[in-house]
């Protein structure tokens, strides 16, 4: 096996892995960017100082990179404002949509806490 083809069989690996969602993250169907502001559930949030979004490759992506709307997973701060976000693929959208997570009380903002 040469270098090229362990360098592509390790792409392809990591193409394929699943990526590690957070257990603890707001899922919502309906997130709207319109920065520095996300809207979900209906209620509107500040994207914290230094918040950060993740694309459906799980890269970080600037503010207004992102797309207008998405099915998404959010968690927030202290202060009540988006920290981060992660934006679903369709498929992880539908798994989620399946499988509501079970809620632990009030998850605020109007989303549903894993």
């Amino acid at each position: 096996m040469t270098l090229g083809s362990i360098a592509v069989a390790a792409l392809i690996a990591t193409a394929l892995a699943a990526r590690q969602l957070p257990p603890d993250a707001r899922f919502t169907e309906d997130a709207v960017f319109d920065y520095p502001y996300v809207t979900v559930g209906g209620n509107t949030l500040r994207l914290a100082v230094g918040g950060k979004i993740y694309n459906q490759r799980n890269m970080i992506i600037t503010p207004t990179s992102a797309p207008s709307t998405a099915a998404a997973l959010y968690k927030t701060d202290f202060r009540g404002e988006i920290s981060q976000v992660w934006i679903l693929t369709d498929e992880e959208a539908a798994d989620y949509a399946r499988n509501p997570p079970k809620s632990s009380g009030d998850a605020g903002a109007g989303g549903r806490q894993q």
